[in-house]
């Protein structure tokens, strides 16, 4: 995943600030304190890093005194000003498939979240899970984008859908009036592995009242292009980082390995690199890292299997490695995220 990847659209944070300057916030004193420049949320093709955005939540959550300000903020937005991805929604023929086009295209809104479907039996889950390593705080990230969801799917079929829980990947807060009000009817449950919707999987037939064949098309391919063009490297680190995330099965990818496959010498790809900031090194500790963070949340590999597949030649390497860049042992890191 590269850093392109840990990102959301800007007007997507544009509509988070359009909400605060509706409550009466000081917009652009808040901008000011994260370094946000407010031309860059007018850019429909612009990105904003996750690292910035969660400061831009930090510093309005304490200028509103609103802990369950994200709740409130998607409360407020229309679920068809997310743009493409909510076109591409409002004319796929079924729930079903809108779901579908939802998970597909789910990193054009925000890279750092993923959303799949899953059925069991008569019950459907829509789940929203962390996957960037810089996503340290992920509860108002989820927090939209389920209130988005949870208002979202009834506006596409015509009717109200009830929702059986509400899955919340976080501890119960001091106060759930707001999450009772919003989510009414619903099973509140807290501490989940993940966050998200249950509802009878029936629902996923129901037909989208604003289907259109002709736009469906016109609107997928738009954002098939998209997607391809946020998913092309964009600066030498970010190439660097997906031939290693390439090559990286089982063996160490060596710099010249990832020169030849990029068409440099290695002291071309060095002096790059260097231009950008950063070394062959960091970047193939940054990609075993985030490679190594997923498997381990995932809980379906072994850290053992997991030092191998990162090429280290002994898991006491990979563990040393680990407890390096996250301060933990991988074993441990592995019980946080299982209690979590």
């Amino acid at each position: 995943m590269t850093p392109e990847s840990h990102s959301l659209s800007a007007p997507s944070v544009g509509l988070l600030l359009h909400v605060l300057r509706q409550q009466g916030q000081n917009v652009e004193a808040i901008c000011q304190q994260v370094g946000l420049g407010q031309q860059l949320v007018h850019d429909v093709n612009a990105r904003v890093s996750v690292e910035m955005v969660q400061d831009l939540w930090t510093a309005a959550i304490a200028s509103t005194n609103d802990p369950d300000l994200a709740l409130h903020v998607a409360e407020s937005i229309n679920p068809t000003s997310m743009g493409t991805i909510a076109y591409v929604m409002m004319n796929a023929p079924t729930l079903h498939e809108s779901l579908r086009k939802l998970c597909k295209y789910q990193d054009i809104i925000c890279g750092a979240i993923r959303t799949s479907l899953e059925v069991q039996g008569q019950q459907a889950f829509v789940k929203l899970e962390a996957v960037s390593p810089v996503l340290q705080h992920p509860r108002n990230a989820l927090d939209s984008e389920l209130v988005i969801y949870k208002n979202a799917f009834p506006a596409l079929v015509g009717q109200e859908l009830k929702y059986k829980q509400v899955l919340l990947a976080y501890p119960q807060p001091q106060s759930i009036k707001e999450h009772k009000r919003i989510f009414a009817g619903a099973e509140l449950v807290f501490g989940a592995r993940y966050s998200g919707l249950v509802f009878d999987a029936a629902y996923l037939q129901l037909p989208v009242v604003t289907a259109n064949p002709e736009l469906n098309q016109f609107f997928e391919k738009y954002a098939e292009e998209y997607l391809q063009r946020l998913h092309q490297p964009k600066t030498v680190r970010e190439q660097v980082q997906r031939e290693i995330a390439n090559l990286l099965k089982g063996e160490e990818p060596g710099l010249n390995t990832v020169a030849r496959s990029l068409a440099m010498s290695m002291r071309s790809l060095q002096g790059k690199l260097k231009e950008e900031g950063t070394t062959y090194q960091a970047l193939l500790d940054e990609v075993r890292k985030q490679i190594a963070v997923k498997h381990l949340q995932d809980n379906q590999s072994t850290i053992t299997d997991i030092a191998y597949l990162l090429g280290y030649s002994e898991p006491s390497v990979f563990s040393r490695s680990f407890k390096k860049w996250t301060g933990m042992a991988p074993a441990a890191y592995r019980q946080r995220m299982a209690a979590a």
